[in-house]
């Protein structure tokens, strides 16, 4: 199995469902000011800060960066160590340290959890429920649980915990299939800011070795 791409967002889905403790009328008051928000959503970039902690080992690994995004499924996530770029048909993988990258179609690649995830498809591949619990370190929010319909999902389960300004997740949790548990905040959001489409390509620097994976 290959490497998990954590920073991927790497990236906790922005759904919304059934409530047992609100009425029908608020229940479906709040999910229709989410589906609004998200289709109205053209363009996105938001700066990120994520912690990944393994069930074996006591360290936690933090990393922090930026996301830009459009809702055809093209991303790029940079930081410090690494950049990933997708144009929804290659994913380009540059790792600095290594001065490599490995390019891949981006529909053999299983770990990968696309940033669209958290914005975009919302409605795929999970059953959700819109929890109780109110109540966030960042204040009131929409507290959502995804449960993955296919038991061999990367992600097993995972929490969004969004803001009830503007509907946008600003804390992620969840679990991967290898134990792994990855909590990313999220902060600075711009939408609909003009992109230029090369953003969604990744020029080899020089002296880079370039890895086609078959």
């Amino acid at each position: 199995m290959r490497k998990p791409l954590h920073i991927t967002i790497s990236s906790a889905i922005i759904i919304l469902l059934f409530v047992i403790n609100l009425s029908a009328s608020k229940e479906d008051d709040v999910l229709k000011k989410i589906d609004n928000r998200l289709e109205e959503i053209e363009t996105l970039q938001v700066e990120f800060e994520q912690e990944v902690s393994s069930g074996v080992f006591a360290t936690v690994d933090k990393t922090s960066g930026k996301i830009v995004l459009s809702n055809n499924d093209k991303f790029r996530i940079e930081t410090e160590d690494q950049t990933i770029v997708s144009d929804s048909i290659l994913i380009w993988v540059y790792s600095v340290e290594n001065k490599q990258v490995k390019i891949d179609s981006v529909h053999k690649v299983d770990d990968l959890v696309r940033p669209s995830e958290y914005v975009f498809t919302f409605k795929e591949g999970y059953e959700a429920d819109l929890l109780a619990d109110n109540e966030c370190d960042f204040g009131e929010c929409f507290k959502i649980l995804l449960t993955a319909l296919d038991k061999d999902n990367f992600i097993k389960e995972m929490y969004l915990f969004i803001d009830p300004e503007n509907f946008l997740t600003k804390r992620a949790e969840y679990k991967d299939i290898n134990g792994n548990l990855v909590t990313i905040r999220f902060k600075d959001y711009k939408i609909d800011r003009k992109i230029p489409p090369e953003i969604f390509k990744f020029k080899t620097p020089k002296g880079v070795e370039e890895i086609r994976l078959p």
